[in-house]
């Protein structure tokens, strides 16, 4: 393929990337841009609906003739295109929860914008990488731009503490995919042949050597520890809860479903071409996944910050996908595809109902005030019912309670490992489900029963036209979805369509 038809395949990134240039350099420049402050975020929603257009047009195409950029380094395919969308979708409400919610902070900055757009177009390219050297450039690409964010409420030493955190641990995981991207290229090494970082390259090879190499296995237990951090899996999650914390509202937001949907669409896709020895890592997979399922779900229990316990709920959202990545591996090949299917629909699910619960926060919130703590939702059905409805959506559907999307979503999932015959697996991701339902419950009931207090009992964010269309758009997606998931069965099937090697 020419360095053109390259480019075309890849034109949603390259919309992202450069309409975040645009606006950062737009907003360093002209005055008048920056004395609007709008404008940055109304420019930032016409790319990204510009990318979408894209993506959708590019997955009609690649349905048929899968694209394969860069000499074998980029897929433009329909797994590729489908997850592109997910990420445009959680950008979207990323930059309308700004809108809003750095209004009330007076941080209307034009980077933050830039910013979402950057890391996103990392999430984008993460999710097209067929080689583990442009993955490692799409992760950091999707993580320093994160980093930046989490530290954007400068005069705030919590935001500051979260930015270092999360940079250092980051840093440190990174070194761990790096060092497993070395050594899969050492063992993937033939007599007269070099080894390689290519996926398509590698699941040939491991076609054809049987049994993998040492080497090899290091690597892929070192790669699996970076995107492990990055998905926030037990053991690698200590970061998430206080940066989820610290981190402004509005960035908490955007970084809990944008890092998860680069981090598992990378996951899906790597470990697609490690099917060959599936028996070598399935284990763990599994082992990680009850893990953080079950893990991530007890510790939520215990809190009384809603960020932190969002947090928490994240790693056990994280749990539940990698029940999909087991199923993929099963044996009967129906199970491969509804797992890409039951992945793709969770992972949008996910986004709508946690940017949801996040949106209405920033709506409680004001100049001086930031609602987070339990205590701050005292009352709320009595004094902003609108608020309290909402809410009941998001955390009844991320407790996976019916008719909404999280049920319709662990259902897929719960499909999936009964074909590939993992039964005890899907009983275990009902039962942590069970567990969940406590704290989601419970701010259900401080909502409803508690007397609320008088200095949160009125009040709301300024500038609420950007938060108000993403509470919309999330309530009314986690509902109809739920309601009716064949409307997005053309998602799930693009999703699908990555083939078994």
């Amino acid at each position: 393929m020419d360095n053109v038809s390259s480019l075309y395949a890849i034109l949603p990134i390259l919309i992202t990337l450069g309409t975040g240039m645009v606006v950062l350099l737009t907003d360093a420049c002209l005055p008048f841009w920056r004395r609007a402050r709008v404008l940055s975020g109304v420019l930032s929603l016409i790319g990204i609906g510009a990318a979408m257009y894209y993506s959708l047009a590019l997955i009609g195409t690649s349905s048929y003739a899968p694209t394969i950029a860069f000499h074998g380094a980029i897929a433009a395919d329909s797994f590729a295109q489908a997850c592109n969308l997910l990420l445009l979708i959680t950008a979207a409400l990323a930059v309308l929860l700004a809108m809003t919610y750095l209004e009330n902070r007076e941080l209307n900055l034009g980077e933050y914008y830039a910013l979402v757009l950057f890391s996103t177009s990392g999430g984008m390219l993460m999710a097209g990488a067929t080689d583990l050297i442009v993955l490692f450039i799409a992760l950091e690409t999707l993580s320093v731009a994160l980093y930046v964010l989490a530290g954007f409420a400068r005069t705030e030493a919590r935001s500051e503490e979260a930015a270092l955190k999360y940079f250092l641990l980051g840093a440190f995981a990174a070194g761990f995919l790096l060092y497993g991207i070395a050594l899969i290229y050492g063992g993937s090494a033939a007599p007269g042949h070099g080894g390689t970082t290519n996926l398509d390259a590698l699941a040939g090879f491991l076609q054809q050597a049987g049994a993998p190499s040492v080497m090899l296995m290091t690597g892929v237990a070192l790669l699996l520890v970076g995107l492990a951090f990055k998905a926030a899996l037990v053991p690698f999650h200590m970061w998430t809860p206080d940066v989820y914390e610290g981190a402004p509202t509005s960035v908490t937001a955007f970084m809990a479903s944008v890092a998860k949907i680069g981090a598992f669409a990378a996951i899906l896709r790597v470990f697609n071409a490690l099917l060959p020895i599936a028996p070598y890592w399935l284990t763990a997979i599994q082992v990680l996944a009850v893990l953080t399922m079950f893990l991530g779900n007890i510790w939520a229990v215990t809190q009384n910050n809603v960020k932190r316990m969002l947090a928490y709920s994240s790693i056990a959202h994280a749990g539940y996908l990698l029940v999909a990545v087991s199923a993929m591996a099963g044996a009967n090949p129906a199970a491969h595809s509804a797992a890409f299917g039951a992945a793709i629909f969770y992972l949008l699910a996910y986004a709508l109902m946690t940017m949801g619960a996040f949106a209405v926060l920033i709506w409680l919130s004001r100049r001086g005030f930031d609602a987070e703590t339990l205590d701050d939702l005292k009352g709320l059905a009595r004094r902003d019912a609108p608020s309290a409805y909402l809410m009941l959506i998001f955390m009844l559907s991320l407790g996976g309670i019916p008719p909404t999307m999280g049920f319709m979503g662990k259902w897929f999932i719960f499909y999936a490992a009964l074909l590939a015959g993992q039964m005890w697996l899907a009983i275990l991701l009902a039962l942590a489900s069970v567990i969940s339902i406590y704290y989601y419950l419970r701010v259900v009931w401080m909502m409803c029963f508690s007397e609320p207090d008088t200095e949160t009992a009125a009040g709301h964010a300024r500038s609420a036209g950007g938060v108000t269309v993403s509470l919309l758009a999330t309530g009314v997606g986690s509902l109809l979805f739920g309601i009716v998931p064949n409307l997005i069965q053309a998602l799930m099937q693009a999703a699908s369509s990555l083939a078994r090697p």
